[in-house]
């Protein structure tokens, strides 16, 4: 049998600071494998919710639901789908509305300028608008205030995000229907988000809508509702970055693998 592959040791010295960098080299692997599922994580986990909501390539009005039906209960899940949102880096525009409906954020607005709304659902400031947003919910007033909107500032690829529970007036209807036609002409998408939406009120605006657009249900402590199209997307960014450190990690043990130590052959 032949002898294995060795190199005389001449220098302890030599010998201790290749070892010092193979290590540091192991341990920044390491590190940039544990940032790296860190980071992919939080990329996939928050573009997944996001998209969910807001359509790709359009310009999305919000439009929030600030009525009295929509209660204490429902906050945390308004606040959790607007971090949604605001998380998101997109353009956006914000409308509030009850029984009136109001612009508050002009279309194209870069979706963290609704990130000091967000305290109004935390519980720990009063909504200042429930003064005014107290006579009934008129969906209808909401949806024609954001597609107003999105004309008056030329937008040609416009959707909307309405977030509500739902509970429309019965003397909105005949405003809503007209509103939906006008939808369903213009190409225009609706998103909605039942935010504790009651059975009878997602199936309403599920027939409502029909192709022209959807109806996603949120429920306390249970996710979605099962709306089309918001299922979690395969983490392909996960996969492929993991894939690249596990393979840096094995060129490593490969080019800097540990040494093994033998007896110094005598010469013959």
């Amino acid at each position: 049998m032949s002898p294995r592959p060795s190199i005389p040791l001449s220098s302890l010295s030599e010998l201790r600071r290749k070892a010092h960098w193979t290590l540091v080299a192991r341990v920044a692997l390491a590190a940039c494998l544990i940032a790296g599922l860190v980071l992919a994580f939080q990329v996939t986990h928050h573009s997944r919710r996001s998209e969910a909501f807001l359509d790709a390539g359009r310009s999305p009005v919000i439009a929030l639901d600030l009525s009295w039906s929509v209660s204490y209960a429902d906050s945390k899940l308004i606040e959790q789908t607007l971090q949604d949102v605001v998380d998101s880096g997109r353009r956006v525009g914000l409308v509030l509305f009850s029984d009136t409906a109001y612009a508050a954020l002009p279309v194209g607005t870069n979706s963290d300028a609704l990130r000091p709304f967000l305290r109004f659902f935390q519980g720990d400031v009063a909504n200042p608008w429930r003064a005014t947003f107290s006579a009934g919910t008129r969906i209808g007033a909401a949806l024609d205030l954001a597609r107003q909107m999105l004309h008056t500032s030329g937008v040609k690829n416009g959707s909307v995000v309405l977030i509500s529970d739902l509970d429309d007036s019965p003397s909105d209807e005949t405003d809503l229907a007209r509103t939906l036609v006008a939808y369903q002409r213009e190409d225009i998408p609706i998103r909605m988000i039942g935010v504790n939406a009651t059975s009878q009120d997602v199936a309403f605006f599920r027939d409502a809508l029909q192709s022209a657009g959807t109806v996603t249900a949120l429920y306390a402590g249970t996710g979605t509702g099962g709306a089309p199209g918001t299922g979690r997307a395969f983490p392909v960014l996960l996969v492929v970055l993991v894939a690249l450190i596990v393979l840096l990690l094995a060129l490593n043990e490969q080019v800097l693998g540990a040494l093994t130590w033998g007896r110094r052959r005598s010469a013959a």
